[in-house]
């Protein structure tokens, strides 16, 4: 009688759970995402609102992710942000459609060879502005805003940058 309610309970959290949840990865740590970053591609993925103007004036142009800041291409600060790293595994059944909420860049035909998606999510202090989210890639980080796909390289570490 317990092995049959253990195997029930096994087997209903598992179907409860979605899979992305239970993503086997090492995810980075905080430590290994902190750093600045340089906007070194902009690339249109689907409608948005913003125009080719807008979304190319953002290269060359930085995002800052630390300890004590996060900033976004001088138009968005936020001050002791809050920042959250989760790692995805991919649907690799053929057919298999994500919900809306799972869609990341593989699925727009972005990194579409990875088994782990790796996601920092940024969470202001207080009611400063939005929350942000951005794929982490080796040493980039991926953003996908209102239609465009925004790739930032990590800038070389300086000894005694801010964290």
């Amino acid at each position: 009688m317990v092995k049959q309610y253990l195997l029930a309970s096994l087997l209903g959290f598992l179907i409860l759970v979605p899979t992305t949840t239970l993503a086997h990865c090492d995810c980075p740590g905080l430590r290994e995402v902190i750093g600045e970053y340089t906007t070194v591609e902009v690339t249109r993925y689907r409608g948005g609102l913003t125009s080719v103007e807008e979304a190319e004036q953002h290269v060359g142009e930085s995002a800052k992710v630390f300890e004590s800041e996060f900033s976004l291409w001088e138009e968005v600060r936020y001050e002791a942000p809050s920042y959250e790293v989760v790692c995805h595994s991919v649907p690799q059944e053929e057919g298999d459609v994500p919900r809306p909420s799972e869609r990341w860049g593989n699925f727009y035909g972005f990194g579409v060879d990875r088994e782990v998606i790796e996601v920092l999510h940024v969470i202001p202090s207080k009611d400063e502005g939005p929350r942000y989210v951005f794929e982490i890639v080796g040493d980039e980080l991926w953003a996908f805003l209102d239609g465009w796909f925004y790739r930032m390289k990590r800038e070389p570490k300086i000894d005694g940058g801010a964290s």
